[in-house]
């Protein structure tokens, strides 16, 4: 039997009960259990269809993402793990994750979820200050003292807090005051993610970023590394902080090519160096009696691409070898002297062989990739 080692499982939760005036993924506001049973059935098969397809997997990590997964309710997570462990060859110690929004947090789903198999949540703080919330269009219940201390009351699994930083009229004292509220209660694990305003969003149509409001974001960005630095975190990834030994196995498949199983709508997978789109939107999903898969193999130039994208998003970079052991040919020399251009003008380092961005370039991570990789777009 040909086994996969060390895969991911992606479970795709595309339900929210509101959706945010911010947010441009693919989410469909829902009120409907049925819907959610339904789908919830549909990806039972899908997990059969595909687990079917393969000789054996060897996965370690299970990440329940969305949308809002903490729209399931315990008994409907349980029954996807257990079909995976059925399916699949679950290794030992395995990581996974739920994503949680405040709403969804009480006990009894706490306690639901860990007794499902959870050891891992993520609760999706974004900010504590009401009027930050209000002026990004963030519904729902408001993150409290109390309710952080329900949350990390709880230690029968790692802690993990989504803040979004750089919003409209913001200022360093109201996101500090967020990062110190939080790390006060040692989460294992913190995102911090920049505020994109995308023109299609409801906020993308009535706030218009200026230059003013992208130094203020720089500075935003600056100042949360320097915090959770000094707090004992380590800056992994461009947006991920982690005490030692806490870092997310699962979202580091995603930068180190390794294999990972997208299951439901419009879920992305990546296997034997394919990128495969489950097409199908919801209604659809749950009508068919069969799956439709966009598949792309990805020729060089792709795969240059996605390597420079994935890799410069690790705060450790990547080594020419590492280079070449994923794309298969040596780095290019137009590559090389960008990166020794970029170093000149103090957004790289390079050290040991490694290329990595300096703290000054993390904040212009896109427009430094799109630099290297234009040639290859």
């Amino acid at each position: 039997m040909k086994i996969k080692n060390n895969s991911g499982i992606y479970i795709h939760i595309p339900f929210c009960r509101n959706k945010c005036d911010y947010c441009s993924f693919y989410s469909i506001p829902v009120n409907n259990d049925e819907i959610v049973e339904n789908y919830v059935q549909t990806i039972l098969k899908e997990i059969d269809y595909v687990s079917g397809q393969q000789d054996g997997v060897d996965a370690d990590t299970v990440y329940f993402g969305g949308g809002t997964p903490s729209l399931l309710n315990p008994g409907q997570v349980e029954r996807i793990l257990t079909r995976i462990q059925e399916r699949f060859i679950l290794r030992e110690e395995p990581e996974i994750t739920l994503e949680m929004n405040p709403d969804d947090l009480t006990s009894e789903k706490l306690a639901g979820f860990t007794d499902a198999g959870i050891n891992r949540i993520v609760l999706g703080v974004q900010s504590m200050d009401n009027d930050m919330r209000s002026k990004i269009g963030r519904r729902g219940r408001n993150v409290t003292n109390s309710l952080l201390d329900l949350f990390f009351s709880h230690r029968e699994f790692t802690r993990c807090v989504d803040i979004i930083a750089g919003l409209p009229d913001q200022n360093e004292v109201q996101l500090l005051n967020d990062l110190e509220i939080i790390t006060g209660y040692l989460p294992e694990h913190i995102s911090v993610y920049l505020l994109s305003v995308d023109e299609g969003t409801p906020l993308g149509k009535r706030f218009l970023p200026d230059e003013k409001f992208e130094n203020l974001q720089a500075d935003l960005w600056g100042s949360a590394i320097g915090f959770l630095e000094k707090k004992g975190y380590i800056h992994y990834e461009i947006s991920n902080y982690a005490l030692p030994g806490f870092e997310s196995r699962h979202n580091s498949k995603y930068w180190d090519f390794t294999p990972y199983y997208g299951f439901g709508s419009g879920a992305h997978s990546f296997i034997n160096g394919k990128r495969i789109s489950n097409r199908l939107q919801v209604d659809d999903y749950i009508k068919s009696s069969g799956f439709l898969y966009d598949v792309e193999t990805p020729n060089a130039d792709n795969t240059i691409v996605e390597f420079i994208m994935t890799s410069l998003r690790r705060l450790k970079g990547f080594s020419a070898e590492e280079f070449t052991a994923v794309t298969s040919i040596p780095l290019p020399a137009d590559i090389a002297a960008k990166l020794k251009i970029l170093k000149a003008e103090g957004m790289i380092e390079i050290n040991n062989g490694r290329f990595y961005l300096s703290k000054k370039g993390l904040y212009y991570t896109d427009s430094i990739i799109y630099r290297i990789i234009e040639k290859y777009l």
